[in-house]
């Protein structure tokens, strides 16, 4: 008997440490206004917004996303691609940062979308139309969801949760964590204070 108990201890004491350990646990984070499913080890971040429920979560020491609940939350839309040609930066004593040079007009003939950071892709989540967005390379780019009407009326709250860089698994983690996303409809303001 002793025996037994002994290893009902050591079996007990075996699925505490490994449940703690494991990496696919998750929990649901509660934000008022919604819910997600993350992985356990992320911690959500107060933060105060002027115009809109903000808020932020902690991935681990470099990843943190964002999010913004209210009338002008960023559609998360990749800035136009600029092209130009050397010339034009010479002449115009630009900086090359944020534009694709061309080497002369006949080159400018060029597909932009080959130049683009984010591929986006359109889901239903929690009954929306949502739009995602994830890096074109893991790790260069933003990573998140878009939702346009939030509650389908005129007020046209949208949504955003995002992260910019990430890490590869982050990245991963949260594209699975936005199909978890859940909206409970009340008054903004209640979530700002």
């Amino acid at each position: 008997m002793k025996q037994f108990i002994k290893l009902f201890h050591i079996s007990a004491l075996t699925i505490l440490v490994v449940g703690c350990k494991d990496p696919s646990r998750t929990k649901t984070m509660d934000f008022g206004l919604f819910t997600i499913d993350v992985p356990y080890k992320w911690q959500q971040i107060k933060q105060n917004g002027i115009d809109s429920y903000v808020g932020a979560v902690a991935v681990d020491n470099t990843d943190t996303l964002y999010f913004d609940l209210g009338m002008y939350s960023n559609t998360l839309t990749e800035p136009n691609i600029e092209v130009i040609t050397r010339q034009m930066i010479e002449e115009n004593d630009l900086d090359s940062a944020g534009f694709v040079v061309v080497k002369d007009l006949m080159s400018m003939n060029i597909d932009a979308d080959l130049y683009r950071k984010q591929n986006v892709s359109w889901d239903t989540i929690d009954n929306r139309r949502a739009k995602i967005v994830f890096p074109r390379i893991s790790g260069k780019g933003s990573t998140g969801v878009y939702i346009g009407s939030l509650w389908g009326d005129s007020s046209k709250v949208r949504f955003n949760l995002y992260g910019s860089n990430l890490k590869t698994q982050t990245e991963q983690d949260l594209l699975k964590a936005i199909k978890t996303l859940r909206f409970h409809k009340r008054n903004i303001d209640d979530e700002e204070n």
